[in-house]
C-alpha cells in the first residue's frame, strides 16, 4: 500500500450500528490516501465485528480489553498513526464526501499545523440538518487563535462550542510538542488536546464547509454532565493554566470561561437534589450561588427552540 497522505483514528465504543458508516466515509475519500486505525474501546456490541467484515487493507483494527475512555483510545491510534497528517472521526459520525481532500489543501495553503472545519449536526430525534455554526461566522478568521477558541467553549451560555471541531492535526507537531489526549477527561478531551497545541504556537487555519457530520444521538455521552465530568474539565483547565501564561485577550476568555464551569457545577450540583428531592441541600446551593436558579429555565428554552423552524432562529 502506498504511504497514506493522512491517518483517520476512529475511537470506537458500542457503536455497531454505525461504525460500518464511519469507516466507509473514510474509505471513500477521493484525492488522498488514507489509512483507517480503528481503536475499539472495549465494546460490549458487534462493533469490532462489523467493522472486520469491512474488506480493505487500509483498515488497522485494535481492541482494548480495558475501557479506557475515548482519550486512551486515540492516544493508541496516535502512537501507531503513520501519516503526516492525523484527522479524528468519532466511530457514530461520518466524513462528508471532499472533506480531507479539502482540509488538507487548506492546510498547505495557509501553511498551518492545524485546520479546523464546520460540523453538520444531523440530529436523530427528529431527522434534521444543520451545520453548527454559520459559514460567515466561522469564516470570519482564517486563523483561530487561542482567546478565540477559549471564548467559543462558554459552557451554558452557546448552544454550540468550537470544543466540538474535530481538527486536522500534523503528525510532526503533536509529536514535536508531545501533545496527547487527557487521560482523566472523558468529555472535554478534544478541547483541551487542541487549546495544548493553539497555546503551544499551533497555526490552526479555519475551513468554513461543514465537512464533518456529526450524529447527534440522545444516548450520547456528550450530552449529559456529571459532577464528575466537570471536576475532572475544571481540574484540566488548572493544569493547562499551570503549564502556560497567557495573553491578556487569552486570561480575560479563561476568566469568563472558569465562571461558567462553576455555574455549570452548581446547577448541576442544584438539578442533582432537586431530582433527589432533597430540599434542604436545594437551598443551601442556591443561597450560596443564586445564579444557579437561573439555569433551570435552559431546558425548557431547548425543547421550544427544537419546535421552531430553522429560519427562525436567531
Amino acid at each position: 500500500m502506498q504511504k497514506p497522505d493522512i491517518s483517520v483514528i476512529v475511537a470506537t465504543y458500542n457503536v455497531q450500528a454505525y461504525i460500518e458508516r464511519a469507516v466507509r466515509s473514510a474509505l471513500d475519500q477521493q484525492g488522498v490516501i488514507v489509512e483507517i486505525i480503528v481503536i475499539d474501546d472495549n465494546s460490549t456490541d458487534d462493533t469490532v465485528g462489523v467493522a472486520s467484515r469491512i474488506n480493505d487493507p487500509r483498515i488497522k483494527i485494535l481492541r482494548r480489553v480495558t475501557n479506557g475512555g475515548p482519550s486512551a483510545a486515540r492516544n493508541e491510534g496516535l502512537a501507531i498513526a503513520s501519516a503526516p497528517w492525523i484527522a479524528i472521526l468519532d466511530g457514530d459520525d461520518s466524513l462528508a464526501e471532499g472533506r480531507l481532500q479539502r482540509c488538507l489543501r487548506h492546510a498547505h495553503a495557509m501553511q498551518a499545523d492545524i485546520v479546523v472545519d464546520n460540523l453538520q449536526v444531523c440530529r436523530e430525534a427528529d431527522g434534521a440538518t444543520f451545520p453548527m455554526f454559520s459559514a460567515a461566522k466561522l469564516g470570519r478568521k482564517p486563523l483561530l487563535d487561542l482567546s478565540h477558541f477559549i471564548g467559543g467553549n462558554l459552557l451554558m451560555f452557546s448552544t454550540s462550542s468550537l470544543g466540538y471541531v474535530k481538527p486536522i492535526f500534523s503528525r510532526e507537531f503533536l509529536l514535536r510538542h508531545h501533545l496527547k489526549y487527557d487521560l482523566e477527561l472523558r468529555i472535554g478531551e478534544d478541547y483541551m488536546l487542541l487549546l495544548e497545541a493553539l497555546a503551544c504556537g499551533a497555526r490552526c487555519a479555519v475551513e468554513p464547509t461543514a465537512g464533518y457530520r456529526y450524529t447527534m444521538r440522545a444516548s450520547s455521552i456528550s450530552h449529559r454532565l456529571a459532577l464528575a465530568d466537570i471536576l475532572h474539565m475544571k481540574a484540566s483547565d488548572q493544569r493547562f493554566l499551570s503549564r502556560h501564561k497567557l495573553d491578556h485577550a487569552a486570561q480575560r476568555a479563561q476568566r469568563l470561561r472558569t465562571f461558567t464551569l462553576e455555574e455549570v457545577f452548581h446547577f448541576t450540583r442544584l438539578v442533582d437534589a432537586l431530582k433527589q428531592k432533597q430540599m434542604m441541600d436545594a437551598v443551601k446551593i442556591v443561597l450560596r450561588r443564586p445564579t444557579s436558579a437561573l439555569h433551570l429555565w435552559n431546558p425548557i428554552w431547548v425543547r421550544l427552540k427544537k419546535l421552531m423552524p430553522r429560519g427562525s432562529r436567531r
